[in-house]
């Protein structure tokens, strides 16, 4: 049997022909990418400019200037160009020139998965070691954790206890992270993190930002002071991230979504009304947070499409009410912002109900229990919102198990009925029909009875 052929050599002259060919294919795709992709007349002045800056416009990639190779580098994952610089010494410096294309707007799911570098394991952090050096200009890196064993340098005031029960893991450096002066979009999972990193807010072309499950990594709002051009913050179930929303204030000009949600922060979601730019705001199990929806006015929020708030603030969907009196002026408030173009609170959705979790508050004077006996059903405590055709109101329901709409008080109609002329008024009365039949012993009252007269209507209705 011969023998196996022996493979060639990384510098033999074999493997350099193949790597110069694999290359001058690379190149010669992400040329034809720049003629297939639509651009400007601004980006014909950058390609002519580029071509200028070749030798003697020599065609050949040995004419091709640094500025050229770069240039077209960038319409290259992080993936090829890593290949490409195999080549020669042109493309491995052209590469650290290459500014690295990144997910943005609608070409966000079609080049994602070219353009963002996940840390996911040990092999993944060595590689983005090397592209500090290699590729300095990527725009979007994805820190995950590395799996049990591994960890990431404790920062400045770690959790103590934390840091014991990782004394013996194996410690990665962070600090390189800082030559990625170029990042686009930053985002922190689960990562192994203790402390507080003032590495990871200090980029002024950054973006977005996000961060979930890092329960270790300590830093507040104030931090964001440098990220100048932040547009999109995203945190989730951060435990130690501190601090008062209106420390945002310094990223007014730039933010357009910010959505935080299980986190210890504090302050007045008013302190954001003025922001020019924002068009999402999440601010849910964040009970910290307060403010009251009622206060929004005409010109407040200009451009938001989308408004989120937890529990602690008046009117948002979860909230709990001291009295029985604010729930009508609340309930007009989020019927004007449903109205707004767009809307900013919506009311209902695809044509079902939202999950609207207004209630009296156990700590509320007008509470009270239900009744003992069985087969009475709960006192009318809770709050939802109801249309039929397009009349929309709201009402007070008693919660009861498999049928949470049953033992409603009356409607309080937050819209005019509609005209009998009209096309909707058929449809009206038909779904206005179906609604009605959820109110029983309640008839009659458009807010809750007060105690006395819960268990009134409860003997005159059921002890039959």
């Amino acid at each position: 049997m011969p023998p196996h052929p022996k493979k060639p050599k990384l510098n033999s002259p074999i493997t350099t022909a193949f790597a110069a060919t694999a290359a001058e294919a690379e190149v010669e795709v992400a040329a034809d990418r720049i003629a297939e992709q639509p651009h400007s007349n601004a980006d014909d002045g950058i390609i002519e400019d580029l071509l200028e800056d070749s030798a003697d416009n020599d065609p050949t990639i040995n004419g091709m200037s640094n500025n050229l190779t770069a240039g077209i580098l960038g319409f290259l994952g992080y993936k090829d160009i890593m290949r490409s610089r195999i080549c020669c010494r042109k493309f491995r410096d052209a590469a650290r020139t290459t500014i690295v294309p990144w997910a943005d707007g609608e070409n966000y799911d079609s080049i994602v998965r070219e353009t963002k570098f996940r840390v996911n394991n040990v092999r993944k952090y060595k590689a983005l070691v090397a592209m500090a050096t290699a590729l300095p200009n990527l725009q979007q890196i994805r820190l995950y954790d590395f799996g049990n064993g591994h960890k990431y340098r404790d920062g400045k005031d770690p959790d103590e206890d934390k840091a014991a029960s990782t004394a013996d893991w194996t410690t990665h450096e962070i600090q390189m992270i800082s030559t990625f002066t170029k990042l686009r979009s930053l985002e922190i999972i689960r990562s192994p993190l203790n402390g507080r990193y003032p590495v990871l807010f200090n980029y002024p072309l950054l973006e977005r930002l996000e961060i979930q499950y890092c329960r270790n990594l300590k830093w507040d709002h104030s931090s964001l002071t440098g990220l100048p051009s932040l547009k999109e913050l995203n945190v989730d179930t951060s435990d130690s991230l501190t601090g008062n929303i209106n420390s945002l204030r310094v990223l007014k000009a730039t933010l357009e979504k910010v959505h935080i949600r299980n986190c210890k922060i504090e302050g007045d979601f008013m302190d954001l009304a003025d922001f020019p730019r924002l068009k999402s705001l999440t601010l849910y199990y964040c009970s910290g947070v307060t403010g009251d929806v009622r206060e929004i006015g005409e010109n407040d929020f200009p451009v938001l499409e989308r408004l989120h708030l937890g529990e602690g603030a008046i009117s948002s969907t979860r909230h709990e009410f001291q009295r029985i009196a604010d729930v009508p002026s609340a309930a007009e408030a989020i019927y004007r912002l449903n109205r707004r173009d767009p809307p900013l609170i919506k009311i209902v959705k695809n044509s079902d109900y939202l999950d609207w979790n207004w209630s009296l508050s156990r700590d509320s004077p007008e509470w009270y229990a239900k009744n003992d006996k069985a087969g009475h059903p709960p006192p009318p405590l809770f709050v939802d919102f109801v249309r039929a055709g397009s009349r929309v109101g709201w009402r007070w329901k008693a919660k009861v198990r498999n049928n949470k709409n049953s033992n409603t008080c009356e409607i309080n109609w937050l819209d005019p009925e509609p005209d009998r002329e009209s096309n909707d008024y058929d449809v009206y009365t038909r779904e206005l029909q179906s609604i009605q039949e959820d109110v029983f012993c309640f008839e009659g009252y458009h807010q809750p009875p007060t105690e006395e007269e819960y268990k009134r209507l409860c003997q005159e209705y059921y002890d039959i």
